[in-house]
């Protein structure tokens, strides 16, 4: 009987909130900006919070924006280049098309070596943040140079994957 009486009383005490009409209270009903089109991702990329110094930082801009520019060069040249590889494909070797591809090839590793360069910047740039952190690769500078690193490895990797292609092609 306890039990009963002291479930009725919980029930008719939560259920009385309910019941009250005194007071005001905010409105349920949608409020106009609910209405609108879900917030949409900006554009812009996010700015990283890390614990890099400012010349850590630019010195990860600067590496970051030299692999930028010399992966805008190589793939402005790589239909060309694909063109005198291609039709340079079972060429004799030294002849006029196989040399001409190969110098193409020669300009075009040329092209791509600032990105290689600044992936060997940011590499040394990541290992004096691991010593600075204490060898902890997962957290504050070196998770924001990681990112980037990892941006500019795969601009290289398909970069070298472009040129070993036609490299198999003139054999």
């Amino acid at each position: 009987m306890k039990k009963l009486s002291a479930s009725v009383t919980i029930i008719s005490v939560t259920l009385s909130g309910c019941a009250m009409q005194q007071g005001d209270f905010p409105s349920l009903l949608k409020r106009p900006y609910e209405d609108d089109s879900p917030i949409r991702e900006s554009s812009a990329p996010a700015v990283a919070i890390s614990s890099l110094s400012a010349e850590q930082q630019n010195r990860l801009n600067a590496a970051a924006a030299k692999s930028v520019a010399a992966d805008d060069k190589f793939q402005t040249s790589l239909p060309r280049v694909k063109k005198r590889a291609a039709a340079a494909r079972g060429a004799a070797v030294s002849s006029e098309s196989w040399v001409v591809a190969q110098m193409e090839l020669a300009a075009l590793e040329i092209l791509r070596s600032p990105s290689v360069e600044a992936l060997a910047d940011i590499d040394a740039l990541y290992r004096e943040q691991l010593v600075r952190q204490g060898g902890q690769n997962a957290s504050g500078g070196t998770a924001v140079i990681a990112k980037q690193r990892d941006v500019v490895r795969r601009q290289v990797e398909r970069q070298q994957a472009e040129i070993d292609s036609m490299k198999g092609q003139l054999r």
